[in-house]
């Protein structure tokens, strides 16, 4: 059991968090036909957008309603209406996500309100769905602020069961934002396997998953999970959540439509997989294929390959709860011990790890403990501040220094082994002897060789 820390300091130095409304961006862009609509000011719509351009080297079609001093004064009600207007008139997306800021939060905004009123004096625009969620910037993280999108649009759209007849089982997924594009294929792969439909929420392998477009510009998201799918997850026999984040939208859909959920955490060590494995047997009526066998072992044989490097090491951890979660139950499963894990939020399942301490601050948090660990696991803003001389393995957001942040494997058999192949060849790059190599007085270089005189 691991001690949880709350930072209680009057300046944030090294920040980890990041704003709700971000997570909420990163969550629309996941469902088909979406633009994300930032009820706020230009500049927090354009900290948010570069955010996650940096990250994922994507286009992000992020529009915000432009409050300016005037609004922020007299209130921003006529700045959402005519923002949903143009949208709808110009792009008619799907989909329309509202998000507030901290700004339009203190105003009082009630974005209900006035979506209301947009569709009693526009019914022309009925085809675009309008979803509205709470994403202040002061209160929760970019994690609390994508389970809000997530959970305000399956609260929102969800229709009562259809009752109609299936070839296949159909199952909800509620995918957390520590899952990478490759993650969710992977995941996806695992439900095909047993022959089971997937509704992902959202989708960000068919989103952001690094593909070139057909068309040069879209203001809308150009992949993901629709809206007509999302209406049907009343449909399935089960709902299977990765990340404890998205237990509340899970446990509603329990309570609503009497939909089994299954909670895994986020599937990055053996005994999650071997549970989700048996889990979606049962549920299908399916054996085990033999390729995950096959990978199962796989894993196993990474673990034996990898504790000669790993077992005893100390590692930190600086990540949003869903992922510090994930990685925590991946390094206990190696023998690892984990000194101290900085998080965002207090949430459900950090007090259970096998961890010294959890501390809710920043990167700062991480200063009391870098000289005894080999390893940090944290975004990019961490290895600016502790490379090279403590190095730190990429994870969560942002990791705007190298490539391909999306196609990086966490979950899974697979997932579990890459990562640990990544963390075992970082130690090995930054090895030190622990005791010095003994240099003789007496050694000499081949320079210092004088050739034989032969004897006359």
């Amino acid at each position: 059991m691991a001690t949880i820390i709350k930072q209680n300091t009057p300046l944030v130095t090294q920040p980890l968090k990041t704003s709700p409304a971000t997570g909420a961006t990163l969550a629309s862009m996941g469902l088909k036909k979406t633009i994300p609509l930032l009820h706020g000011s230009q500049g927090c719509g354009a900290f948010a957008k570069v955010y996650l351009i940096q990250h994922l080297r994507e286009p992000i079609p992020l529009q915000n309603t432009a409050i300016d001093q005037v609004a922020a004064v007299m209130g921003g009600d006529e700045n959402l209406f005519e923002a949903l207007k143009t949208l709808c008139e110009k792009e008619a997306p799907q989909l329309i996500t509202v998000m507030t800021t901290g700004l339009t939060e203190m105003q009082g905004t009630d974005t209900y309100r006035v979506i209301h009123d947009f569709r009693r004096q526009y019914p022309q625009y009925a085809a675009t769905r309008i979803i509205n969620m709470s994403t202040p910037d002061f209160s929760g993280s970019m994690q609390t602020g994508f389970a809000s999108c997530v959970d305000a649009v399956v609260r929102q759209t969800v229709q009562p069961p259809s009752g109609r007849q299936k070839q296949r089982k159909q199952v909800n997924v509620l995918c957390s934002i520590g899952m990478t594009a490759a993650d969710i294929e992977t995941l996806q792969g695992y439900l095909e396997a047993f022959a089971l439909d997937a509704i992902m929420v959202p989708d960000l392998s068919l989103s952001l998953d690094g593909h070139l477009d057909d068309s040069d510009y879209s203001a809308c998201s150009t992949g993901g999970t629709s809206i007509l799918e999302i209406e049907l997850m009343a449909d399935s026999c089960a709902t299977l959540v990765l990340g404890r984040s998205l237990l509340p939208t899970a446990t509603w859909l329990k309570q609503r439509f009497d939909i089994p959920l299954i909670s895994l955490d986020m599937g990055m060590d053996i005994a999650q997989m071997d549970a989700l494995v048996l889990a979606l047997s049962q549920l299908s009526g399916k054996p085990v294929p033999d390729w995950i066998g096959r990978a199962r072992r796989r894993l196993q044989d990474a673990m034996l390959d990898c504790h000669f490097v790993l077992s005893n090491e100390q590692i930190a951890v600086a990540l949003e709860p869903d992922l510090a979660i994930g990685y925590g139950k991946l390094l206990a499963s190696m023998g690892i011990r984990v000194p101290r894990i900085v998080t965002t939020v207090d949430a459900p399942g950090l007090a259970e790890l096998s961890a010294a301490e959890v501390v809710i601050g920043d990167l700062a948090s991480l200063n009391p403990v870098v000289a005894q660990v080999s390893t940090i696991i944290s975004n990019s803003h961490a290895a600016g501040m502790f490379e090279p001389q403590v190095p730190v393995l990429r994870a969560g957001y942002p990791c705007h220094d190298q490539f391909g942040n999306m196609d990086i494997r966490q979950f899974g058999y697979e997932g579990c082994r890459e990562r640990l192949f990544a963390l075992a060849n970082l130690q090995l790059r930054h090895h030190h002897d622990e005791v010095a190599p003994h240099i003789s007085a007496y050694r000499f270089g081949a320079d210092e060789v004088q050739p034989k005189e032969r004897a006359s």
